[in-house]
């Protein structure tokens, strides 16, 4: 009994407290962790939600680029402009890009 009574006495209270401090840490990091992963998760399922809306507000945004676009390339043709060709390239290409980025848009919640 008096040996363990003087082997307690000869451990420093700081190296305790030290100990325990750091046990303590690691228990609440262990927890954080695990709160983390959960917080995570519940992120990609809410953006994975916004998918389809997402998709179609795309595809209406190029359904609006195709009706502005054709008013536009038929009042250039009216006036006689020389730039007719450009005009419909620009139109064309905003409607495949905003229709072919609706498309991928799934692709990269998979």
């Amino acid at each position: 009994m008096n040996s363990c009574m003087s082997a307690c006495k000869r451990i420093p209270v700081k190296r305790v407290a030290a100990f325990l401090g750091m046990f303590l840490f690691c228990a609440v990091m262990t927890f954080a962790q695990s709160k983390g992963a959960g917080g995570f998760q519940k992120a990609i399922t809410e953006v994975s939600s916004y998918q389809t809306p997402v998709s179609n507000l795309m595809k209406a945004i190029a359904a609006v680029i195709a009706l502005v676009g054709a008013f536009s390339i038929y009042f250039k043709m009216q006036n006689g402009d020389q730039d007719v060709k450009k005009a419909i390239m620009l139109t064309i290409g905003g409607c495949v890009a905003f229709l072919a980025m609706s498309e991928a848009l799934p692709l990269f919640f998979k």
